[in-house]
Order: structure tokens, then C-alpha cells, then sequence
């Protein structure tokens, strides 16, 4: 599946992760700054495929994903309920700010519903603004919107549950510190196309 980007950009097109693109993926998830613990935990998974996005089928500008069983998590994502979950979008950011990021959403939706019968298709992302300091330490700012709501708003999601910390972000002394996330979800029959 591909789409074709604005401005004469090219194309963006994906391929699902094998297990030959485990070095990829966390070198990925190492330029994103989190994440990398899904991928050895999850590569391979049937119920939790990762992609790689391809700009002209060969340049390598991101990776996405899908839940689409979680027994741990049946609201967000449940084979029989129909309800699909995006995991895991991340764009380099040498390719930020192009429209890479919306065009990956809109391959990322199409393929929960074209391929895997979603119904209602739910995200998490970050609660709040964060901020890194000199020491890559990730800092939130419960008073300023996580920037990327307001991106997934626009594409018709909503809030479903109350935010909660989840994302792991480890730091002295505190190695369980999570940082907090907010949850959405839209019906997939609002799908851009």
C-alpha cells in the first residue's frame, strides 16, 4: 500500500518488520529517544505487527504499528470488538514537518481497517508537553497539551479514558518513573482517505 505525498515528495509506501529488521527498528526507536524495550518484546508477534515506512520504496523514514489483540488492554485493542490500536509512529527527524507523519496515519488507519476489519481504531501519546535536558532526561509539563493531540484531534480522535502514566522512562533514582499518557480513539468509518 503507498500513498503519494505533497509537492511532488514521492511516495510512502511500507512493508511489515521481520525479524531481519530488529537492528533497524531499535536504531529507529534510539533516534525516537524510547520505545526500544516493545520491540524485543514484540517482534514477531502475529497480534502486534511493526512497519517500516519507505519513502520511493527506499529510504527508510520511519516505522509504525498495530495491536491489534491485547488481553491486557481489550478496550484498546480486541479481535472481537474490532477495535485496533496505532503503536509505535515515528518519523525521522530529518523527515519531520514534510507531511510524512500524516500521510504514514493515513496508511497506518487504512491498513486497520482494510486489513485487520477495524472498527474503532485507538492511540495513546504523550499527556503533556516534554522536554529533554542536557542529561536526556525527559521532562513534562502538565500545564502545556502533549504536541501531538491536537494532530490526532484534527484526524477525528477523541479522549476515551482518563490519562495515566505509562510510558517507562526510567530515571535516578526513580527506575520506575512513567511518564503520562492520553488515550484516543475514533470509529473507523471516519477514516481519511
Amino acid at each position: 500500500m503507498e500513498v503519494t505525498l505533497p509537492a511532488n515528495q514521492g511516495t510512502l509506501s511500507y512493508r511489515i518488520a521481520t525479524e531481519d529488521d530488529r537492528q533497524l527498528l531499535l536504531d529507529l526507536r534510539e533516534e525516537c529517544g524510547w520505545g526500544k524495550e516493545k520491540i524485543n518484546a514484540y517482534l514477531g508477534n502475529p497480534d502486534r505487527p511493526f512497519c517500516i515506512f519507505y519513502l520511493d520504496k527506499h529510504t527508510v523514514v520511519g516505522m509504525g504499528g498495530w495491536i491489534i489483540h491485547n488481553p491486557n488492554d481489550l478496550e484498546a485493542a480486541n479481535r472481537e470488538k474490532g477495535s485496533v490500536y496505532i503503536s509505535s509512529l515515528f518519523i525521522r527527524h530529518a523527515y519531520q514537518r514534510k507531511s510524512i507523519g500524516t500521510k504514514a496515519m493515513d496508511l497506518l488507519e487504512r491498513t486497520c481497517e482494510d486489513e485487520f476489519g477495524a472498527k474503532i481504531i485507538t492511540l495513546d501519546t504523550t499527556a503533556y508537553h516534554v522536554t529533554i535536558d542536557e542529561d536526556d532526561f525527559r521532562i513534562e509539563h502538565p500545564d502545556i497539551r502533549g504536541r501531538s493531540i491536537a494532530f490526532y484531534e484534527r484526524r477525528g480522535y477523541k479522549e476515551y479514558r482518563e490519562p495515566k502514566p505509562t510510558f517507562p522512562q526510567a530515571s535516578f533514582p526513580d527506575s520506575d518513573r512513567l511518564l503520562t499518557a492520553v488515550f484516543m480513539s475514533k470509529p473507523a468509518t471516519t477514516l481519511s482517505q
